[in-house]
């Protein structure tokens, strides 16, 4: 009796979800009918406070509610009085208002005042109706299937009546129920409409019957499998038909029992070909039974039923190739009976919106998942058999239709896109790939037994998607989803065939494929461009083709090209998207280009291809001169043409990205003549110097630019530089690669040597570049570039001295007390050659500096040359200091600050 126990708590709980639905209704046609009733007794305590009558306001009166008899007032034409007709009066409008006595209703006068009576809550009546009305109809007629099933239990357990009789006794008092049930409904006409004594009679009678065949079968094995599940499935359907007349229980009862049927008596030889159809019935009745009415949890309920059984059905059991047929239909049928079962063809329309067609809308798309989605397990269970595949693109082709028919519903042709996708791509025969970090790619790839199929399914694919995407963009609504469709499927399919089954095709054949349907894709962009100026949405669909035409240029060119050839086919993509945004007049063109240069100069910098010594490109190391020229010509052309057709911001990109390779070029240019090639070991300082002369010469260039032709990207390129070369001065020069600090070699001779580039050729670029400051607005800044000119000039005068002195391998400290001395010798000569150069310039700044060298001399005598030195090389660092510091103080005395003339 387990299946008994079963089927109670099931339709227990079937039971308990349509009571709420009911209840939740009812208590808010409740709540409105309160509503509407307190209004109406505010509207009549407003005109008894203005003294008015109901009659005036074209309103019926509530004084007279009650009276013993009613009378019609209404205003005479031919005078200005009010004559009153008496009404007839029936039973019900003699019988008490509820809440109200008799007496004191039978009392009441027209305009008396009615004497205040105790306010009465419904709360009470609320809980009463509940009770009498639902509650206890519904345990009712639970009790009554309970008892049904139970004494076909006892009479089991005890023998009482032959098995035989007690299957045809508990099938004729199902039946007995299921009659008084539609006798009571019929009989109650429309004052017991909302009745549920009808259904609960129903159910119960319903419930009998589903326990008597399950027990002649399952108990008493009276009757065979196949009788048991054709009267089950009867019941079911018979339960679903007189839902039309009784309500949502009785169709939850029979969709219910209709789906449990196959669980409850399964069979020894299962076919598809019935066990389909039969879903298929029981699919078909409940839409029937849903026509019309507000039932919308039975159509879901319809679908997942259908969906669940067809996947235990092909995961549950071994598969058998000749079910490919039955279930493939049988998913086209739930999907289309879905979508077209509720609306019929006007499920094609764009109509305005309605609660009810929106939920037939909900319930036709998740029909058309579950289609989509029984496919897609049926493919993969088939091995990606060739009718499995034609069945879901049949289904793939249906999204797409509807997409295309009604507007609103234009995803569902990207979505059937997508799946159509991952289905191919989720073939598992194509091919086996073993990871290859070589130069010839990331993995390697040994073709299947289904490589040739799924070559030819997945060109098609793409290519069709690629045409009705094109199409939609120009001729349907959205086009902005056509187009994202048609662009993204023309790369996607090619890419994912490509990716799978690359040796199938020569590199020369994927080519023309990429080439081609690019090609078409940007025709079919230009060709919509009527449409941009009205519809913006139509702008965004060609953009997307374009893009799409982007990416398959980029795939024949990957294919076509290598190395840095690669970087220089990107670079003219890049330049021809550029060109064209100017008479094809596509959005994101300027973007596009954009990305194409950003992604050439990425590669330029990270690619490890090009960052070996590869001495087979022309000009051999040499190769940066086109590798990194030819790029930076085409996107400074690029930018000048985007500029011209309006995308600016695009052009600001490629110019900026032009501009950092052309500086690129020439340091790199300069590790190869100086550092030996791109590879060579970290840069000493003559390769630094050369570097940062660059960098200060490229700044002084945008600077002076700016004069002529303002440009954001020149302004913060500008700007980098200085901060990069001032930081590699401070850092490197002076510190990091100083010769008395390393102990490298100093390279060249005794006075033309690396110290001239490293430390006074700086200088001039420095002075060049100060008064331009000012277009960095960093004037606030011109001290400190003066003092860095001081630091590198008393830098220079310090190590070219110890160059001297030490040779081209120098240390940090003196090495003879010539040496010692010469550093005070030459610091006093900068001293006073900064005070004359100030004077002369009239330069306080250059005086100061002077002034601060001499300081630090005067340090260094007392300090230093009085304890370090001795002899001739004491008395000269004294003298001399003594000397220059009188010879300074006459120079202010007699050019800076010179006395004012005596009055006489």
């Amino acid at each position: 009796m387990d299946g008994f126990a079963f089927l109670i708590a099931a339709m227990t709980f079937v039971m308990a979800l349509i009571a709420l639905n009911k209840i939740s209704k009812l208590e808010s046609r409740l709540a409105q009918m309160k509503l509407d009733l307190a209004k109406a007794l505010e509207d009549l305590a407003g005109l008894r406070a203005s003294g008015r009558s109901p009659v005036e306001l074209g309103r019926p009166s509530f004084d007279d509610v009650g009276a013993p008899a009613l009378a019609d007032r209404s205003l005479d034409p031919s005078k200005d009085v009010i004559t009153e007709q008496p009404l007839e009066m029936t039973a019900e409008d003699a019988m008490p208002a509820e809440g109200v006595p008799a007496h004191a209703q039978a009392s009441e006068e027209p305009g008396a005042e009615i004497p205040p009576q105790p306010a009465r809550s419904s709360s009470g009546r609320d809980v009463e109706q509940a009770l009498a009305s639902r509650w206890f109809v519904w345990i009712g007629g639970l009790a009554i299937a309970i008892g049904g099933v139970l004494f076909v239990k006892y009479a089991f357990d005890n023998d009482l009546i032959p098995p035989a009789l007690q299957i045809v006794l508990g099938l004729l008092a199902g039946a007995a129920l299921i009659a008084a049930g539609e006798f009571v409904r019929r009989r109650s006409g429309a004052i017991m409409e909302q009745s549920y004594v009808p259904a609960a009679l129903s159910a119960g009678g319903l419930v009998t019957a589903f326990g008597s065949i399950y027990a002649a079968y399952a108990l008493y094995e009276l009757i065979a499998p196949t009788t048991a599940f054709l009267g089950l499935a009867a019941v079911g359907l018979g339960a679903l038909v007189l839902s039309r007349l009784q309500g949502p229980l009785i169709a939850a009862l029979g969709l219910l029992g209709s789906y449990g049927a196959p669980a409850m008596i399964p069979s020894e030889h299962p076919s598809a070909w019935t066990f389909f159809p039969y879903l298929l019935v029981i699919h078909a009745a409940s839409f029937l039974t849903l026509r019309g009415k507000n039932w919308w949890w039975l159509g879901y309920s319809a679908i997942a039923g259908s969906t669940v059984w067809a996947l235990l059905w092909m995961v549950g059991r071994p598969f058998d190739m000749t079910e490919i047929w039955p279930i493939g239909l049988f998913a086209h049928a739930i999907g289309l009976m879905s979508f077209f079962g509720l609306s019929g063809l006007r499920a094609l329309r764009d109509e305005e919106r309605t609660p009810a067609s929106d939920s037939a809308l909900a319930i036709g798309l998740a029909g058309l998942l579950a289609q989509v989605a029984v496919l897609m397990v049926l493919v993969y269970q088939s091995a990606h058999h060739g009718l499995a595949l034609a069945l879901f693109f049949a289904a793939a082709a249906i999204l797409t239709a509807i997409g295309w028919r009604r507007a609103k519903l234009a995803p569902l042709a990207a979505l059937s896109a997508l799946l159509s996708f991952g289905v191919l791509m989720g073939w598992p025969e194509v091919a086996f790939h073993t990871l290859a970090m070589d130069e010839n790619g990331l993995w390697s790839t040994v073709p299947g037994l289904a490589a040739p199929q799924f070559l030819r399914w997945s060109l098609a694919a793409g290519l069709a998607f690629a045409l009705v995407g094109s199409l939609g963009a120009r001729l349907r609504p959205a086009p902005n989803i056509w187009g994202g469709m048609g662009g993204a499927s023309g790369f996607l399919f090619i890419f994912g065939a490509w990716a799978r089954a690359d040796v199938l095709l020569a590199p020369m054949t994927w080519v023309l494929i990429g080439v081609g349907l690019a090609v078409l894709l940007l025709a079919a962009a230009f060709a919509g461009r009527a449409r941009h100026d009205a519809e913006p949405l139509a702008a965004m669909g060609s953009g997307a083709l374009s893009a799409g035409a982007a990416l398959l240029f980029l795939f024949a060119a990957d294919r076509l090209f290598d190395g840095v050839w690669l970087t220089l086919a990107m670079a003219v993509l890049s330049l021809f998207f550029a060109i064209s945004a100017g008479f094809m007049r596509i959005m994101w063109q300027g973007l596009i280009a954009s990305i194409l240069a950003t992604l050439a100069t990425i590669r330029l910098f990270v690619s490890r291809q090009l960052w070996t010594e590869d001495l087979s490109l022309p000009l051999g190391p040499h190769w940066i001169l086109y590798g990194y020229g030819v790029p930076a010509l085409a996107f400074l052309a690029g930018s000048r043409y985007l500029r011209r057709a309006g995308y600016l911001r695009s052009a600001v990109s490629l110019e900026g990205i032009s501009l950092g390779l052309v500086i690129s070029l020439i340091s790199l240019e300069v590790r190869v003549l100086i550092g030996g090639g791109v590879t060579a070991p970290h840069p000493l300082l003559l390769e630094v110097s050369a570097h940062i002369l660059t960098w200060l010469g490229a700044a002084y260039g945008l600077l002076y630019r700016q004069r002529i032709y303002s440009s954001l990207i020149a302004t913060w390129a500008a700007l980098i530089l200085l901060a990069v070369s001032v930081l590699s001065i401070v850092v490197l020069s002076l510190i990091g690669l100083n010769p008395a600090i390393t102990g490298d070699t100093l390279q060249g001779g005794v006075f033309f040597n690396t110290l001239l580039l490293a430390y006074l050729a700086p200088i001039a670029l420095i002075a060049l570049l100060v008064p331009r400051l000012d277009v960095l607005r960093w004037t606030h800044l011109k001290p400190l570039a003066g003092g860095l000119c001081l630091l590198l000039v008393f830098a220079y005068v310090t190590l070219e001295t110890k160059r001297i002195f030490q040779g081209p391998v120098m240390t940090p400290w003196s090495q003879s007390p010539g040496e010692s001395y010469a550093y005070s010798a030459v610091w006093l000569v900068l001293a006073l050659a900064l005070f004359v150069a100030g004077i002369r310039l009239g330069r306080k700044v250059v005086r100061y500096a002077g002034l601060a060298v001499m300081v630090l001399v005067v340090v260094k005598v007392f300090l230093l040359d009085m304890s370090g030195l001795e002899g001739l090389y004491r008395i000269a660092s004294f003298i001399g200091l003594g000397l220059c510091l009188v010879g300074i103080g006459w120079l202010y005395q007699r050019f800076v600050h010179q006395p004012e003339p005596v009055k006489p």
